[in-house]
């Protein structure tokens, strides 16, 4: 409906803007008193055809190649007889494809509690929020960039060489042309993964860090900065979206951090076992089987009291 609408109210703007004949004008004028809402259409059009008319052309010509890309414009015009039918179409197209654009050239806050959230750029772009996360998204007519204030986020950025994609995480810029990788970014500590595809990392102060190739992993510590680097099967990439944590050689802290961001836990760590490695795969509700199990492979015990447990070498 909302579209048909829209149709309809590009079609008269298109006619005013071109000098209405008689018949036009009188349908016009039948149309506008038919519904309120058919106005108010008509005014947002020709708000929007005022805003757009605004934008510098690099921005104008990007539109125009995305509204390519949804359909040809040489069919438009060979389907419909009249200029202002044909015109009209191809306005909706533009003004629904800038509507996109407006919404990322400000910059857009997200902020995710116990659901994941996915988000579609202008470019086709996507970005996967997991859980308690937080993000700022800008469009820019230079670059693609996102600041990840906290959290975890899946990236399937598409291809620009003249638009980099940048992600800002902790003390880190992670900077990419097209690439499938993951970020995540909490507990003084920010990690990259890449799924496919190349993606460099460096510091908020520009001194590069590492090139960052398929199935490679970086990871900073924010408070310390030390750096360092792994191998990782990319399934277990960003196994969150399936609400599952799978652990490859990472220490019982990190692990158990893994676990908080799912949960409010109340778990502290003896410090001479927090550096010790686990491996292994656990729903992210699993905590339980994962102390039952971390028991097993180690000599721990782990000491509840009240709504708090502590993990700790037997004696």
């Amino acid at each position: 409906m909302k579209t048909t609408l829209q149709n309809q109210a590009s079609y008269f703007f298109t006619c005013k803007k071109e000098g209405f004949t008689p018949a036009q004008q009188e349908a016009f004028e039948v149309w506008c008193e038919e519904n309120p809402e058919h106005q108010e259409a008509f005014e947002n059009v020709q708000k929007m055809a005022s805003l757009y008319a605004t934008l510098s052309k690099n921005v104008k010509d990007e539109i125009v190649q995305s509204v390519h890309q949804e359909i040809k414009r040489e069919a438009i015009f060979r389907r419909n007889k009249y200029f202002a039918i044909a015109a009209s179409i191809l306005l909706v197209l533009c003004l629904g494809v800038y509507e996109r654009y407006l919404a990322f050239f400000v910059p857009h806050s997200y902020a995710t509690e116990k659901q994941t959230q996915q988000v579609l750029l202008p470019d086709d772009s996507t970005v996967l929020l997991d859980v308690k996360t937080k993000a700022v998204m800008r469009y820019a007519n230079t670059k693609r960039e996102i600041t990840l204030e906290e959290g975890k986020a899946l990236f399937d950025v598409a291809k620009n060489p003249d638009r980099p994609f940048i992600v800002h995480a902790g003390k880190l810029n992670i900077k990419v042309l097209g690439t499938h990788f993951e970020v995540k970014n909490y507990n003084n500590r920010v990690e990259v993964s890449v799924i496919e595809g190349i993606v460099s990392v460096e510091t908020a102060e520009k001194e590069p860090l590492a090139t960052l190739t398929q199935g490679k992993k970086l990871s900073f510590d924010t408070q310390n900065n030390q750096m360092s680097l792994k191998n990782v099967p990319i399934a277990n990439i960003a196994s969150w979206k399936e609400g599952i944590l799978v652990f490859h050689d990472e220490t019982l802290q990190s692990a158990l951090d893994e676990f908080k961001h799912y949960q409010d836990l109340n778990i502290s760590v003896q410090k001479e076992v927090q550096n010790f490695s686990i491996s292994g795969s656990f729903a992210t509700d699993e905590v339980d089987k994962f102390l039952r199990a971390l028991t097993k492979i180690y000599a721990l015990k782990v000491d509840k009291k009240a709504d708090a447990l502590y993990i700790r070498q037997k004696l």
